[in-house]
Parts: structure tokens; C-alpha cells; sequence
């Protein structure tokens, strides 16, 4: 209970970041870099879910893994549970770089806000540059891994094939001993026949997941390009803001000229004056 209560109060309290800055950028005209910004930070939300059913998926397996046949060889079982177990302790490390990066959003979000807030929109957009970074690192690191990954599960699922195909191979030849001995032909066991079903319905969720996770790669790719877009948009934020300050020097410039050339004597009324003082 203590621990889903930190849960909501964590939620609310990276809810209410994300909301004063997310308002903050709108304040100020950057409403396209406040979507990507938002786009990455519900990537991230999202991929945490996805990761917490694939690990819920592989305690399935483990389960079903379990019921296989006892004239199944206890190495090859033993060795399935094992490789099915390190796949969950990998996801469940993933689903921990994926947090950092979510964190990073958000520290960046209210790094940002402290920084408008102390030295105005230019230092703002640093923030929000370093921070951008940072993320791509993490982001990096995770991709990385979510590659190990899906080539583990592919390894794993590969692995179940081909003992279903063993155990369908036995099955024929025991079958077919029977079937010679009496003059009959020799005849295929069906994939129903148990042992060999088992196998096909504990590699489905796995060959499932590996398709996800391919998606995941692809979708991981997409958040590289909102970073870079979203770096791209505040450097081109920053290069207008310059050129305002540009335009507003100059017109600061004009009109202290003017000013200056309002204050000083005509040249005509100088000479006339100095005539009447001579007179």
C-alpha cells in the first residue's frame, strides 16, 4: 500500500512539472517544442507498460514451462527456465533505463522552469539544450540493450523450436517402430500430440514478443529524430530571438540619434545669432 501511495504521489508530482512547463512554453510561443517534448515523455510512459506485460508474459511461460512432460530430458527444461528467467531480469532492466529516462525528461522540465523563471527565456533554452543531451544518451543506452534483448529472445524462441521438433521426431519414432513391426506405413505425429503442442503454446507469447520488440526499435528510432527536432526548433527559437534583439538595438540606436540631432543648434540660426551678437 506505502508503495502505490508513492507511486501517485510521484505521478502527481511529475504531472504538475510537466503541466508548469508545458504552460511555460506555450507562454512563450514555443507551443511545437512543448508537443515533442510532451510526444517523448508519453514514448517513454508508454514503453514502460508494454515492458511490465512482457515481463507478466514470461512468468506465463515459466509456468507452462513447468508443466512439461516428465520423459522430457530435466537439462533441456532446466535450461529453458533459465534462459526464460534471465529474459525477465533483462526486461526488468530495461523497463530501469527507460525510468531514467523518463526522470531526465522531467528534471530537465523543472530545471527549465527555474531557469526562466531566474534568468529569462535564453537561459531557459540552454537548460532545455543540455538536458536534450542527456536524454539522447540515456535514449541511447536503452536502444542498445532493447537490441540485446530482442536478439535473446529470438535466441530463446529458436531454442523451443527446435526441442518441439525433437519431441515431434521422438514421437515418430516410437510411433513408427510399432507401425513397421506390424507391416503398416509410417505415419507423422500431429503438433497436438502433448509435449509438442506445449512447446508451440509456450513459443507463441515469446515469438509475440520478439515482433514487439522490433516495433520498440523502430518506435526508439522515431524518439531520436523528435530529440533532434525538438534541438533543431529551440537552436532556430534562439537565432529569431537574437534577430528581434537585433531589430530592437537598432531602433534603440535611430532614436537615440534622432534624439541626439532634435538637441543639437541648427546651423543657419548658429550663424545668424553670432551676426546680431557682433551688431
Amino acid at each position: 500500500m506505502e508503495t502505490a501511495e508513492q507511486n501517485t504521489k510521484q505521478f502527481m508530482e511529475e504531472n504538475d512539472v510537466l503541466k508548469q512547463f508545458m504552460e511555460l512554453l506555450n507562454q512563450q510561443n514555443m507551443g511545437e517544442q512543448s508537443q515533442d517534448f510532451m510526444e517523448l515523455f508519453k514514448y517513454a510512459a508508454g514503453m514502460q507498460l508494454q515492458l511490465a506485460v512482457m515481463v507478466d508474459e514470461l512468468q506465463g511461460v515459466r509456468q507452462q514451462l513447468s508443466q512439461l512432460q516428465e520423459n522430457q530430458p530435466k537439462s533441456v527444461k532446466d535450461n529453458l527456465m533459465d534462459r526464460v528467467a534471465h529474459l525477465q531480469e533483462k526486461i526488468t532492466n530495461l523497463s530501469e533505463r527507460l525510468l531514467a529516462v523518463k526522470d531526465h525528461l522531467v528534471e530537465t522540465a523543472a530545471q527549465a522552469v527555474n531557469a526562466f523563471k531566474e534568468k529569462g527565456k535564453a537561459e531557459m533554452c540552454k537548460v532545455l539544450q543540455k538536458g536534450i543531451s542527456g536524454v539522447k544518451s540515456v535514449l541511447s543506452d536503452y536502444r542498445e540493450r532493447l537490441v540485446d534483448v530482442m536478439t535473446d529472445y529470438e535466441k530463446t524462441a529458436n531454442q523451443i523450436d527446435s526441442i518441439g521438433d525433437e519431441l515431434k521426431q521422438i514421437g515418430n519414432s516410437v510411433s513408427n517402430v510399432g507401425r513397421l513391426l506390424s507391416g503398416k506405413g509410417t505415419k507423422e505425429v500431429s503438433d497436438e500430440k502433448p509435449g509438442v503442442a506445449l512447446t508451440r503454446l509456450i513459443n507463441k507469447p515469446i515469438k509475440k514478443t520478439v515482433e514487439n520488440l522490433r516495433k520498440n526499435i523502430d518506435a526508439a528510432d522515431r524518439a531520436f529524430e523528435k530529440l533532434d527536432r525538438l534541438s533543431d526548433r529551440l537552436d532556430a527559437g534562439k537565432e529569431a530571438e537574437k534577430g528581434r534583439v537585433s531589430v530592437k538595438e537598432k531602433l534603440s540606436e535611430m532614436k537615440a540619434k534622432a534624439d541626439q540631432q532634435k538637441k543639437a543648434p541648427e546651423p543657419d540660426k548658429a550663424k545668424g545669432k553670432g551676426k546680431e551678437e557682433c551688431l
